[in-house]
C-alpha cells in the first residue's frame, strides 16, 4: 500500500502580518503571491485562515478565495470560526 503525503500551506491567514493587512485592506497583490509561492513550493492544498473575523467574515472569505483562485488553481481549505 503506498502512502501519499498531503502538504497544507497555511501562510495565509488573518494572522500574518502580510497578508493579514492585505485582507484587511483588500490589496489582491500580496495574498496571490504568497498562493503563489506556496503552490510553486508543492503545497496540494492552500489553507485560507480569515479567523475569526466577526466583522466583515461573510464579505472577506469570498474575496480571499476569489483572489486566490485568480492567481492558482491549487485546492482550496477554508478555515473560519464563522459559520
Amino acid at each position: 500500500m503506498a502512502i501519499t503525503v498531503k502538504a497544507i500551506a497555511e501562510s495565509i491567514n488573518i494572522m500574518g502580518t502580510r497578508s493579514g493587512n492585505a485582507m484587511k485592506e483588500r490589496n489582491p497583490a500580496p495574498v496571490q503571491e504568497m498562493a503563489q509561492e506556496e503552490s510553486a513550493a508543492g503545497a496540494t492544498y492552500l489553507d485560507l485562515n480569515i479567523g475569526p473575523a466577526r466583522k466583515d467574515g461573510t464579505e472577506l472569505m469570498p474575496w480571499v478565495v476569489e483572489t486566490v483562485q485568480a492567481a492558482v488553481d491549487t485546492p482550496l481549505c477554508l478555515d473560519t470560526t464563522n459559520g
